[in-house]
Parts: structure tokens; C-alpha cells; sequence
């Protein structure tokens, strides 16, 4: 009779201690994916923070040759960044494809910190104000007002 109730006691505490184990492994899970999601978060917030652009034309005279607008992007920001990772829009319409053209005027296909990006947009616009849009990669923009005369 009392070795009836020590194994009983026995596969109880075996059994506790196994469903203890599969919740505290199932805790350290979850755990572990909220720490990953939160370092992979502050990585991109801070690039997004060290990262800044300027559209640095002159308004009143925008170069324009045969349907093609050139604009120039001043990286002023400290982080690195790729060109063709930028988005450009005019008056909110997106121009793909062949339609632009980029090009780190110091050279290279990194566009650094203090380098001037130059953008080659392919548009046809009527005469009047227009705005021209630039955003990174990871989402930081500058927006420019111009005219077409």
C-alpha cells in the first residue's frame, strides 16, 4: 500500500515537472521573438534617424533638356545609402523604370554622407507649379516646389 501511493506521488511530480518545463520553453519562445523583433525595430529606427535628404536646386530654374528634368539630392544625413533604393515622384505620380536616371555625381553606387545624388526624370508637365518628391529606402523624404515655365 505504500509503495502503491509513492509511485502515484512519483508519476504526479514526473508529470508536474514536465508540463512545468514545456511552459517556461514556451515563454522563453515568446520571450526570445519579442527581443529579436524589438532589436530589429530599434536598428531601423535608428538608421531612420541618422538618415536625412535634401533637394538642393534652385526653384526658379529647374535643368531641363528635351523632356528630361534634372534634379540634385544632397545626402545630409550620416547614413550610407543606395540609389537605386529611392522613389521619385512628380505632382504624386511615380516615375519607374527608364523614365529616371540616378547618379552619384562624386562617383561610386554608394551614395554617402555629403554626396549630391543627381536625378534624371523623364516627364511630360505643363506649364505652371509642380512638386517633386524623393524617399530612401527606409522611408525618409524630402518634397521640392517648383515651376515649368
Amino acid at each position: 500500500m505504500g509503495a502503491d501511493t509513492a509511485a502515484s506521488h512519483l508519476i504526479f511530480f514526473i508529470v508536474s515537472v514536465i508540463i512545468a518545463l514545456s511552459v517556461a520553453g514556451g515563454i522563453f519562445m515568446n520571450v526570445q521573438s519579442i527581443s529579436t523583433a524589438a532589436t530589429i525595430g530599434s536598428k531601423a529606427l535608428s538608421e531612420q534617424l541618422r538618415t536625412d535628404i535634401t533637394v538642393i536646386n534652385d526653384p526658379d530654374t529647374i535643368p531641363y533638356d528635351g523632356g528630361v528634368y534634372t534634379f540634385y539630392v544632397k545626402n545630409t544625413g550620416k547614413e550610407e545609402l543606395s540609389p537605386a533604393g529611392i522613389t521619385v515622384l512628380i505632382d504624386g505620380v511615380t516615375v519607374t523604370g527608364g523614365n529616371i536616371n540616378t547618379t552619384v555625381i562624386q562617383g561610386g553606387t554608394i551614395w554617402r554622407a555629403t554626396d549630391v545624388l543627381k536625378v534624371n526624370a523623364s516627364v511630360s508637365l505643363n506649364p505652371g507649379s509642380h512638386k517633386f518628391r524623393v524617399i530612401t529606402g527606409n522611408g525618409i523624404d524630402d518634397e521640392f516646389e517648383f515651376r515649368r515655365w
